[in-house]
């Protein structure tokens, strides 16, 4: 499994890197030569409607994949794997490779899912070891994504699954090493983004850093809001939702020419920060325009992911904080760098409220794991801020909209679903014979702890319990969305 998704999610890596090289060819190229610059106009309009053709051929490869595979896992939805595998592979690497604020991590995932849903057709497997081969698809897909074998796991449990299973660990934790292993065979193992040697922050001005986690919790909200209802405006244009591809290859053209450095997911600015201190106000320049080009990018539905568009930003808001802490405080110039380590996995926290999975992912993407105490300390501030704020992952608002829109009615297929009841939620304390679930619709299992029983009618529902809700097959939409508007 995880050598399959380790070469597939390694060519498509080695595929946008050779696209964007090619990209900024062309465009240094017309620079010097701008009467080819109509040339590339009708080629670019050509690569946007290859794209749009694949996804109204399969409207399944849109976006990052995320919501996608969860929609597999929590069995709303089946899929043709093969389908979105190879179209998705072609519509995302010609999507990123052209220069659009799209990131790789999110095609890298869907990818890894899409393979281990194909493998698991192969050998005739049924819908738990589906759901395995899945979720171990997904962690070796991140794993190859950013030659991060632990993030990739910690992805799976902690904001897919949202639970640790003993199974569940060992196959995504195998995929996962083994899928990086093929990746650092072929790349090398330089750290996805280079931040330099990082001084050791001082405990006596951890001040800052809860500042800093507090304003990117903020940000973070703003962002996704924007992510969220974005989309609305672009269904208003008077054409289909597959044509919006269409905007966002306007616009890098001209991005291309006047703003080179701008771009692609982020890297080269993050590099360049990293390198040169700039003014507080050339920073806030360049936040706001990457700001605005990532939501036009990622909201057209673009097959592409988020993760590396929200790293620059992160980074970008640990630069402009960094300015202001040397300005107006007594800390060292030294830590500079620190600040913008600390935000990219901050804003990554409040983006996808998965904290344990930015830490990791940034500490192995930058090498620096000598950093892990400050870096926490950042992403729980901004955890608590957003929970303060109301704030969900992304991927689950997301999936909430799409579990809106699905028309539920039985079809006689019942499937299981399964909840994890959180804390101080709805469902805990409740007891059973009060539980009123939509119709179609029971619980049949409770797994507490490892013991798993049936309830009875006094049978008081607890924090942490796994929920196994036998539902039909059709109306799990309408399950899905009662448990997350409770849960």
């Amino acid at each position: 499994m995880g050598t399959v998704v380790g070469i597939f999610v390694s060519l498509f890596r080695f595929t946008i890197g050779l696209l964007v090289t090619y990209t900024r060819d062309a465009y240094d190229f017309m620079r010097l030569n701008p009467t080819w610059i109509v040339a590339w106009i009708l080629f670019s309009l050509v690569v946007a409607l290859i794209i749009a053709r694949l996804m109204r051929d399969e409207p399944d490869i849109k976006g990052a994949g995320i919501r996608n595979l969860e929609s597999q896992l929590y069995g709303i939805s089946d899929i043709n794997w093969f389908s979105i595998f190879w179209r998705k592979l072609i519509g995302a690497s010609l999507s990123i490779g052209s220069g659009l604020a799209l990131g790789r991590g999110g095609p890298s995932v869907h990818l890894g899912a899409v393979i281990g849903k194909g493998i698991n057709r192969f050998f005739k497997g049924n819908r738990s070891q589906e759901n395995i081969l899945i979720s171990s698809g997904v962690s070796a897909g991140l794993s190859a994504a950013f030659n991060a074998p632990l993030s990739g796991v910690m992805f799976i449990l902690e904001d897919v699954h949202h639970k640790f299973s003993g199974t569940l660990l060992l196959s995504a934790f195998t995929s996962s090493i083994v899928a990086n292993f093929v990746a650092l065979r072929i790349f090398g193992i330089e750290p996805a983004i280079s931040l330099g040697t990082a001084i050791r922050f001082p405990v006596e001005q951890y001040l800052h850093l809860v500042i800093l986690g507090s304003a990117l919790a903020i940000v973070g909200r703003i962002y996704q809001e924007f992510l969220i209802h974005l989309p609305t405006l672009y269904s208003k244009l008077p054409f289909p939702s597959h044509y919006h591809a269409l905007i966002p290859f306007s616009l890098v053209i001209q991005v291309g020419l006047y703003l080179p450095t701008m771009l692609g997911g982020g890297t080269d600015i993050i590099d360049i920060i990293d390198m040169n201190r700039l003014s507080t106000l050339l920073l806030i320049g360049i936040f706001l325009f990457r700001f605005i080009f990532s939501l036009i990018s990622y909201s057209s539905e673009l097959p592409g992911g988020i993760f590396f568009p929200v790293l620059c930003l992160g980074a970008l808001m640990g630069a402009i904080y960094g300015n202001l802490a040397l300005d107006h405080s007594s800390i060292d110039a030294i830590y500079y760098k620190n600040f913008i380590m600390y935000a990219t996995g901050g804003l990554m926290t409040a983006v996808i409220k998965a904290p344990l999975t930015s830490i990791i992912l940034i500490a192995e993407i930058t090498g620096t794991e000598s950093q892990l105490m400050p870096l926490s300390l950042v992403c729980l501030c901004t955890y608590v801020v957003a929970n303060f704020l109301g704030s969900k992952s992304l991927y689950e608002r997301l999936m909430e909209n799409a579990t809106k829109q699905l028309e539920s009615k039985p079809n006689g297929e019942e499937v299981d679903v399964t909840l994890i009841v959180g804390a101080d939620q709805f469902f805990d304390g409740l007891v059973y014979k009060d539980l009123d679930l939509p119709e179609h619709a029971q619980l049949v299992e409770i797994v507490r702890y490892k013991e798993t029983f049936t309830p009875r009618e006094d049978t008081v529902l607890q924090a942490n319990d796994e929920l196994i809700i036998q539902c039909d097959s059709g109306l799990v939409p309408s399950l899905r969305n009662y448990l997350l508007k409770h849960n």
